[in-house]
Parts: structure tokens; sequence; C-alpha cells
């Protein structure tokens, strides 16, 4: 073949190429617009980030976390929260259904079967029972007699994405839902449709009813009570914030930011020995 008539031969191939690789990604996007804006469970809106600015001024980074000791590994599988009872008996809930406990000794014991894998907050009890997260079944008490539902609707609606819960002195009950719209195996349409679907919810043991305190939450998540039990915190994870929610004196029912612009979004919270809280954040992105 004469070599002039190779350049045009191989030019006009190579255009060939790029057409059919320009129109098969052309395509590809066309699929996923579709997709996303008539086709998909979700109508998104835009995820507000907070500054990187502000994060990183209020929150310089450190390598604590580094010198942390690894308990349970290889033994519990995809553990949400943990308590600790009054013997001093760590407790966490797992995916694969068990209720393990971490003795003082150092002993790992599978204490309760739930038959569930959709398990994720816990907390003590006054009485020495356990309180569980259950995405499909709702508020679970656990303890050595078995296990009950504690709350499973609200407003005749089924709670479908109960995530942490506490107990207050008085006996109530409080706990999030992360989302009324998604469950734990599609938790990540939430954050991309970037909608408030989170609720704060309280189970009055009286009444055996439960109540909407907070609604149209971010991915309301962790919930912990402050020391005196005078108000609560609740994480909104796709916020990056937390709220503090009253429960007492004059600004009783009112909410207010409790601290926002955190560098991760707030899973899990604690009350610290000294007042303050601890809370446990994940990266998004």
């Amino acid at each position: 073949m004469d070599p002039k008539l190779q350049g045009p031969a191989v030019a006009n191939t190579t255009k060939r190429y790029l057409f059919a690789f320009s129109s098969f990604l052309f395509a590809c996007l066309l699929a996923f617009i579709l997709q996303i804006f008539f086709f998909s469970s979700i109508s998104p809106d835009p995820l507000e980030l907070p500054p990187a600015a502000a994060s990183n001024s209020l929150y310089p980074t450190n390598n604590h976390l580094q010198s942390v000791i690894k308990m349970g590994e290889g033994f519990l599988k995809d553990p949400e929260g943990v308590c600790v009872d009054k013997e001093g008996i760590l407790y966490t809930a797992t995916r694969d259904g068990w209720i393990k406990r971490l003795h003082k000794n150092g002993s790992l014991e599978n204490w309760k079967m739930i038959e569930s894998h959709t398990l994720l907050g816990i907390t003590t009890t006054m009485a020495g029972d356990l309180l569980v997260c259950d995405c499909e079944k709702g508020v679970l008490k656990v303890g050595e007699d078995g296990v009950t539902v504690l709350a499973s609707h609200v407003k005749g609606s089924k709670i479908r994405f109960a995530d942490d819960v506490i107990e207050a002195s008085d006996g109530s009950v409080y706990f999030s839902v992360a989302s009324t719209k998604f469950e734990l195996h599609d938790w990540y349409l939430d954050v991309l449709e970037a909608k408030p679907h989170g609720q704060l919810l309280k189970y009055n043991p009286s009444s055996n009813e439960t109540s909407i305190l907070l609604d149209n939450l971010c991915f309301a998540n962790g919930v912990a009570l402050s020391g005196d039990q005078d108000y609560l915190v609740v994480c909104e994870t796709w916020k990056f914030r937390c709220l503090k929610y009253w429960l007492k004196g004059e600004l009783e029912g009112k909410t207010e930011i409790f601290t926002d612009n955190l560098p991760g979004g707030p899973d899990n919270i604690n009350l610290a020995p000294d007042g303050s809280f601890w809370i446990a954040l994940l990266q998004v992105f």
C-alpha cells in the first residue's frame, strides 16, 4: 500500500472510534439523567457542605485515633453502637443479629440472638434491660426474659428506620428515625436526595404511645441526654451539625443549634463523664 494513502485512512478510522466513543458516553449520560429525573425514587436537592475553612480552623487535624485499642476485631460484624451497664459490661448490637457483650475480664460473649440483620443503636435502662433500634421492627427491649417490641408505629405509620435511642430518668424513651422514606439497605439514596426525612420521637411508657418531637431532620442519627437531662442532642448527619432540643425550663420544646460546621457527618453521640459529648464523625466524601 502506498504510504501516502495510509494517513487519511488512519485519520478516518480514528474519527470513527472517537465518534463511537462520544456517542456511547452521551448515551450513558442521557440514560443517567433519565433515570434520576424520570424513573428514580429520588428527587435530589443540592447537598450543602460546610465551609472547609471554617471546619479546619475550628477542628484542627490530629492523630489521636491512631492510638486506640481495637476490641472484638474478627468477632463483631458491623457493630453500630455501644453501651455499658452498671456492672461495667459493654454491649453492642451486630448485623448478624447478635447482642454481644464484653466482660471486664476481656472475654466476649454471644449474649442474645435477635434474628435481625438491621440492628443499630443500643442503650441500657434503669431496670437493667437494653433498648435496641431495629430498622425493621422499631425499638426493642431486650432482657434476660427475652425480646419485646417497645415502639413500632407513630401516628399510624410504621417506624422503618429507627437509628439511636436513650432512656431518661423518668422512663421516657427518646429515639431517632434516620429516614421515613428510605431504609437501611438504600440509606445512600437519602444523602443523594439531600432532603430532610428524619425524625426525633418520644415513647411514653405510661401511655404506651409514641409521639413526634422533631420532624424534617436531615438523617437524624445519634441521640444523647445532657447530664441533668434538661435537653437532648440529636445529630443531623447530612447537615454536619447537632441540634439541641430542650426538655425542661422556659425553653421546653424549643430547638437550637448545638454545634455545626463539623468536619464530618455526625453519627453516634454519647455523654462524657465531664458533661461534654463524644461525637463520632463519618467522612461523607
